[in-house]
C-alpha cells in the first residue's frame, strides 16, 4: 500500500499461534506483527481517535 508520504508492505506472516499481519515500512524497513485482537481494537477507534493515535506516535519518534 502507499500513498504521497509512504509505503508500507502488508503480507500474511505464519506463527506458533495462526497468521498475523506483517507491517514492513518500505521507507525505513521497520516491521510490525499484528494479531486479530490488535486489528480488532482499531476498529473500534473513532476516525479522530485514530488520527490522536498516530500523531503521537509520530511525534514520539522525531528527532528532539
Amino acid at each position: 500500500m502507499s500513498c504521497e508520504s509512504a509505503s508500507v508492505a502488508v503480507l500474511l506472516h505464519p506463527t506458533g499461534n495462526g497468521r498475523r499481519l506483517l507491517l514492513v515500512s518500505e521507507r525505513t524497513g521497520q516491521r510490525t506483527l499484528l494479531d486479530a485482537t490488535v486489528l480488532d481494537a482499531l476498529c473500534a477507534l473513532t476516525p479522530s481517535a485514530a488520527t490522536a493515535l498516530v500523531r503521537t506516535a509520530v511525534q514520539e519518534g522525531a528527532p528532539a
